[in-house]
């Protein structure tokens, strides 16, 4: 009598499948992380500033200055260069806007667009 054993383990092709999706995600993840860090790191400095007590001395274009230099401190040009950051006197209380939007090429023929718009308060 002879048995039949189950296979065990992964064929080439199966492997090369899993290879093939993992570069695709790590593809994906170098052209979206480096965005959302670099979001992350500008609403932390806006959020660090909001609670520093240099505010009140400041004006809006003083404001604007301070903040643009914290974003070329921490290698953050593009905010500074493309103006993400709005400061906006709304009813008495000044208030930092980041709205823009990232584009990009995926692949091919293949874009993305990622969109922010969050507002913080800076007299709290």
């Amino acid at each position: 009598m002879t048995s039949v054993r189950k296979a065990q383990g992964l064929a080439f092709s199966e492997i090369l499948i899993w290879v093939t999706i993992m570069i695709a995600l790590a593809s994906i993840a170098t052209k979206f992380v480096p965005v959302y860090l670099d979001h992350q790191t500008a609403v932390s400095i806006v959020e660090d500033f909001a609670q520093s007590s240099d505010l009140d001395v400041l004006t809006v274009s003083e404001l604007e200055e301070t903040l643009a230099r914290r974003f070329q401190l921490n290698n953050l040009q593009d905010f500074v260069r493309e103006n993400r950051l709005k400061i906006k006197n709304r009813s008495g209380r000044l208030e930092a806007v980041l709205q823009y939007e990232v584009r990009g090429d995926l692949a091919v023929n293949i874009d993305y667009v990622i969109t922010f718009d969050d507002s913080i308060l800076l007299d709290d």
